[in-house]
């Protein structure tokens, strides 16, 4: 059907006349103006891929590996693959995905090379929304609008498809319906961009309602209506911004703590105005207007500028894109007062598609509203024992799991009696190392590593030193208990390895850390069926296993259920090698290494008996290894001497 034939489904001819412009009519906007702006923004999109971050392992664990978060096992799985692929050569990859964005947004500049230039993206931009925004994280359960879901990449192929090239028939202008006369100028939604694309008005409008429809149905997802997700999502993306700006988004996401159920109703209502609006009004621009306006305020709270202050963003996220489409959408020339709306219009031309799409735009929200919020039955749990999710006993009951504490005088000889560790990290005065005397080489080695490494500590709560209560106390030991109870079976580092776990910092230093990225996800914080990491000491006598360290997602910020016995700190001074992509120093960077940034925030649940007990923060790399020597003498840990 060409443009003109679907412009005449939403309005009949208005006769001759000049009908007023409006703002966008004149500024000019047209389906060229629309694409040559897209050409820019994937042209910024290219400068973004060449940020020297991005060129090292930062790229694959801070943007491609954390999608794996929350996913359907295939998806997961999928993510994962690709992330071990890239990590072979990310300064290859990381090259080419740059210039294949360049080439994309310089071939929308020009007219000859828009066609392929937009066919090149709507592929690229499924293998971006696939790899690297995780599907919007729509699978997960987590997703919403304010944080640029479904995913920013996806409003490139909307935008992309509403501006396709329309094929011109050779004569300038269309004959009218009589007399050959010139048809009158197009008015309202047929005058915008989109209305003289190949989707013309009446598919515009559809592709409109669909977005903003969607955004209210993951609204009304159960995870978006709980009382926390609006502070929470605002204050975590405080983390990695100049301080002004990381200021703004915590005093922004605090003042809306507990607000979240109330706001989620209200942001869903917005979206299905401004989505349905442009059907029953002759001036959809207004609708149009709210929804750029909408894009403007989450691109500056929620989505913080799209992470560019950052150094680690890859596109702008969705804000810009919103506008983009609003632009698309304005009206260059007003509706006449008698016009009808649209909504008349489709009804009368096709009764039957009109009340089905009508039907599923309110009962599609409304159904997913209807899904129960499985986090309040959660709550009980978490007051009582820590994090949901985490299968911990109460006082005085039992465990599937068996992690109430046991009697000492009931444990097997070779276990550890964690309970009695839990503390605030102060180091226990009579700790002393029992076993043989370390190389003065590695007792060197091990110290001097460790002083630049407490360089680098940034601590998520500093000075904390509130005393728990006997909830929190209680809480922490059945945390240490269940955590070392899951990783048990990975004492032996073969068995590790296979589950998944690779080496994220070099294997020449006594002290590893192996990562297990389909653990590294959002919604298993504190799990400890899901431990995101595992530290190994390697002694004469062999590996053992000194810690496992939980890691949040991104640079958000981790969750404190048991106060401050449970302290999350992060590094800030470490370096990655451009050819193993493993941890190998700390700042000034040596040649070959580049400058890792800050890393997520981590907590351990040590598995030796280190002087700060089982919690605490990060004790000296000296008395680790020392402390795994002791755990082999013990018969607490694999040895193989």
């Amino acid at each position: 059907m060409a443009s003109t034939e679907r412009e005449a489904e939403v309005r009949p001819s208005t006769g001759g006349g000049s009908p007023p412009l409006t703002l966008a009519g004149r500024l000019g906007v047209s389906v060229r103006t629309i694409q040559v702006v897209l050409g820019v923004v994937w042209i910024v999109d290219a400068a973004l891929q060449f940020q020297p971050r991005m060129f090292g392992t930062d790229f694959v664990s801070m943007v491609i590996a954390p999608n794996a978060a929350g996913q359907p096992a295939a998806i997961g799985s999928s993510i994962i693959h690709m992330s071990h692929f890239l990590a072979r050569d990310v300064p290859l990859w990381n090259t080419l995905f740059g210039l294949t964005q360049l080439a994309i947004g310089v071939g929308l500049l020009f007219r000859r090379t828009v066609r392929p230039a937009l066919a090149v993206s709507f592929a690229w931009a499924f293998g971006v929304w696939w790899f690297g925004e995780g599907f919007g994280g729509i699978f997960t359960g987590h997703a919403n609008a304010l944080m640029g879901a479904p995913g920013a990449v996806l409003l490139y192929t909307v935008i992309g498809m509403l501006v396709w090239p329309a094929r011109r028939e050779s004569g300038a202008t269309s004959p009218g319906p009589e007399n050959g006369a010139e048809a009158p100028a197009p008015t309202g939604l047929s005058s915008s961009a989109v209305g003289r694309g190949r989707l013309g008005a009446v598919g515009g409008l559809w592709v409109w309602a669909a977005i903003w429809v969607s955004y209210a149905v993951l609204q009304f997802m159960p995870q978006n209506r709980s009382s926390g997700w609006l502070h929470d999502s605002l204050t975590g993306m405080a983390y990695g911004q100049p301080g002004w700006y990381a200021h703004f988004l915590d005093s922004i996401g605090h003042a809306f703590t507990g607000a979240g159920t109330p706001a989620s109703v209200l942001l869903a209502t917005a979206f299905l105005a401004i989505g349905l609006g442009p059907f029953v009004t002759r001036r959809a621009d207004v609708f149009v207007g709210a929804g750029m306006a909408v894009g403007v305020l989450f691109w500056f709270t929620g989505q913080a500028l799209g992470g560019i202050l950052t150094g680690m963003a890859t596109d702008p996220n969705a804000g810009p894109l919103l506008v983009l489409l609003g632009m698309a959408f304005l009206p260059t020339a007003l509706d006449p007062a008698g016009a009808p709306v649209p909504l008349a219009s489709l009804f009368a031309n096709h009764q039957g598609w009109a009340t089905i799409g009508v039907v599923a735009l309110a009962v599609v929200p409304a159904s997913v509203a209807l899904v129960p919020d499985a986090s309040a039955a959660a709550i009980d749990t978490r007051s009582s024992t820590g994090m949901a999710g985490m299968v911990m006993a109460r006082p005085g009951s039992t465990s599937s799991k068996g992690l109430v504490a046991t009697p000492k005088a009931a444990r097997p000889a070779n276990s550890m009696d964690m309970s009695g560790m839990a503390g605030l990290g102060v180091t226990d005065p009579t700790w002393k190392y029992a076993g043989p005397a370390l190389p003065t080489s590695e007792s060197t080695l091990l110290t001097s590593v460790s002083d630049a490494t407490d360089k680098g500590h940034a601590m998520q709560t500093p000075n904390c030193s509130t005393a728990p209560t006997a909830a929190q106390y209680l809480g922490a030991v059945q945390y240490v208990q269940a955590t070392s109870a899951a990783v048990a079976k990975y004492r032996t580092l073969s068995v590790a390895i296979a589950d998944g776990y690779f080496p994220v910092t070099s294997t020449a230093y006594p002290v590893v850390h192996y990562v297990n990225l389909k653990y590294m996800n959002g919604q298993d914080v504190l799990s400890p069926d899901h431990v995101d990491s595992l530290v190994y000491a390697f002694t004469p006598n062999g590996p053992v296993l000194v810690a496992a360290m939980y890691l949040m997602p991104g640079m958000s910020k981790g969750p404190m259920p048991y106060g401050c016995l449970l302290q999350w700190h992060a590094h800030t001074n470490l370096c990655t090698s451009t050819t193993t992509h493993q941890i190998d120093g700390f700042t000034p960077c040596a040649s070959g290494s580049v400058h890792a940034g800050r890393t997520p925030f981590m907590t351990h649940v040590w598995q030796v008996p280190v002087a700060g007990g089982p919690l605490a923060m990060d004790p000296s790399d000296l008395q680790v290894v020392q402390a795994a020597i002791m755990a082999q003498q013990e018969g607490l840990a694999p040895s193989k001497a």
